[in-house]
């Protein structure tokens, strides 16, 4: 028979811990899924990224277009602001071609009153050719009148030619009908005469 403290003595083996049992594999931990865990980061990572630079690109290809579609409303905006100008250039252009034969008129009655100085009737009409003239100026107006000048062409219609030694070919000895232009745009050429080389006395001669 066992005594009370040998039984005391087995007990207390029986419920003491194995200390050189091994761990139950169950409670061990996987040392393998580290590496696993990093590489779903990483490709995690990765596929944030390319979503990213494709949103970026996207983002990009609306801002080029957003752009073009700027530039093209500024340069049709240009052009209508540029045919609207030239709309009222064009109005003022013929306004203005309609008082040219105005202007003649006034010119010649001045011309040939000119010997009635204190005439108030001529007076009067040089006061309306002043004020017609200088509003007509404003708006760009400019007389072509090219008398001793060289011809131009460009500016001049030459309606006869008069032989002189006074003066080199091509002058502009007279202005028949002044010329205009309007901002630098010719409406009407100076008729105008020009001198021409001087006959030979031989020449002359056998013309009489």
């Amino acid at each position: 028979a066992k005594t009370p403290a040998a039984e005391a003595s087995a007990t207390e083996a029986a419920e003491a811990p194995d200390a050189g049992g091994a761990p139950d594999a169950g409670g061990a931990p996987d040392a393998g899924g580290a590496p696993h865990a990093s590489l779903a980061s990483d490709a995690g990572e990765a596929a944030a990224t390319a979503a990213l630079s494709a949103e970026i690109e996207k983002a990009r290809a609306r801002e080029d277009e957003l752009l073009r579609a700027l530039a093209e409303l500024q340069n049709v905006s240009r052009r209508r602001k540029q045919e609207m100008e030239m709309s009222i250039v064009y109005a003022q252009e013929s306004l203005i071609r309609g008082l040219l034969p105005v202007l003649d008129d006034i010119e010649r009655a001045l011309e040939a009153s000119k010997d009635r100085g204190g005439d108030a009737f001529r007076a009067g009409l040089a006061m309306i050719q002043d004020r017609l003239w200088r509003t007509l100026e404003k708006e760009g107006l400019e007389a072509i009148r090219p008398s001793g000048g060289p011809f131009d062409p460009n500016l001049h219609d030459a309606v006869a030619q008069r032989p002189t030694a006074d003066q080199s070919p091509d002058t502009v000895l007279e202005v028949m009908l002044p010329g205009y232009r309007l901002r630098g745009r010719v409406l009407r050429h100076a008729q105008v005469i020009v001198a021409g080389a001087p006959q030979a006395p031989g020449a002359a001669e056998e013309q009489s």
